[in-house]
């Protein structure tokens, strides 16, 4: 046999081979390839000129994960859930904004806890039309997002009140905290334009700008041999750097939870550093003027605290100082300082849960019993304000 067939035969029968493995992956061991992730996040984002991205109008979709199957609706107006007119007629309106907690990522249309607060007060108001709009992604994910879509387009929904949620877990000080650009400032300090640095919408999907490596090639991103020797990679490359301390290897790993040794959040140190201190300060501004906005307009405004689940966790960093309860001590101050009216959900969450799962363990989202609880403490608070008007 020649040199030239002896070559195309090592070349036919690796490539067969490599054909073989990709087929038994894909069917049985899907790797994390470009079409996987995908098919992971929803195509349901647009272009802003003034936001990060807006949700799309009239997309239905599905999102599953191993966790959760659920289908997602948006609706003409660009709103998750069922139809309304801009014009709410006699109908009494609550607006909720919020990040993905409000949206009810994992969950279905009817079980975000915007849905539950609905059914709760039409029980208690019968006769009247109840209608609570699911403002969670419509106002993108973070308060300085809370406040610009409030200013531009909440209030312009002539809402007889308004809920925000705000999720201790990344609404606060985050390892993406300061991802938001403030293109533009209003007469306050406070953002009219608003872009993400690090993510964008391609394809009416919200995707990284910048590319990891493994995705960069269109052809390689999609086949699961060449990401499953990534996945290799990734886990033998931190181990052959430890032992082979004179070579450059380079780790391609995933960005941190925390900068800090002990692995404690910025949000649970007992000491803040000054990034920490400087974002929860652009926090209570924005929270300052979506107060500002409300009262203005003579639109009761309260605040839900979301706890992050590891909250709830009694042995949580147990052996490391820190201070579990100090996002929630914090805001409540300045919100009292402001006369901004709140509510923290996690002690209702610690009393009511009595060892059910109310998050997804992996994904971290409360699952449809976390959003029936956290709807009927809401409710309960809306309502008790109301009388006492």
């Amino acid at each position: 046999m020649t040199l030239g067939r002896k070559l195309a035969a090592v070349i036919l029968s690796t490539t067969i081979a490599l054909l073989a493995v990709e087929v038994l992956l894909r069917n049985f061991f899907p790797r994390r390839t470009a079409e996987v992730l995908m098919d992971f996040y929803p195509a349901m984002f647009k272009d802003s000129d003034v936001l990060p991205y807006r949700l799309r109008e009239n997309y239905q979709g599905r999102l599953a994960t191993t966790e959760f199957d659920t289908r997602i609706r948006i609706n003409s107006l660009g709103y998750r859930g069922k139809e309304f007119t801009r014009d709410k007629g006699g109908a009494l309106r609550i607006l909720t904004i919020g990040d993905s907690f409000t949206f009810g990522w994992g969950v279905n249309d009817d079980e975000t806890y915007a849905a539950h607060i609905e059914r709760l007060l039409a029980e208690r108001l019968p006769g009247r039309q109840v209608e609570v709009i699911n403002g969670g992604f419509a106002a993108c994910y973070s308060p300085d997002t809370y406040y610009l879509y409030l200013k531009n387009e909440g209030l312009a929904l002539q809402p007889d009140a308004i809920v925000v949620g705000v999720f201790v877990g990344n609404d606060l000080d985050s390892p993406a905290a300061f991802e938001n650009e403030w293109i533009e400032t209003d007469e306050d300090g406070l953002p009219s334009r608003i872009r993400n640095v690090n993510s964008h919408v391609v394809g009416n999907r919200l995707l990284p700008r910048n590319v990891p490596v493994r995705y960069r090639t269109p052809l390689l991103s999609r086949l699961h041999v060449y990401q499953g020797l990534f996945d290799i990679w990734w886990e033998l490359a931190p181990r052959l750097k430890a032992w082979l301390p004179g070579v450059a290897i380079t780790v391609y790993a995933a960005q941190p939870a925390t900068s800090s040794e002990e692995g404690v959040p910025y949000i649970y140190r007992q000491t803040y550093e000054d990034r920490t201190e400087r974002v929860f300060k652009r926090v209570f501004s924005v929270f300052a003027g979506m107060h500002r906005l409300a009262t203005s307009a003579g639109i009761p405004l309260y605040f839900a605290i979301i706890p992050a689940h590891v909250q709830l966790v009694p042995t949580a960093y147990q052996d490391v100082p820190v201070d579990i309860g100090k996002p929630q001590r914090l805001l409540g101050e300045f919100f009292d300082s402001q006369g901004i009216k709140w509510v923290d959900l996690r002690p209702w969450f610690q009393q009511r849960a009595q060892g059910r799962d109310v998050y997804f363990p992996l994904d971290g989202h409360w699952n449809a019993v976390g959003h029936q609880l956290a709807a009927e403490r809401i409710a309960d608070f809306i309502w008790h304000d109301w009388q006492r008007r």
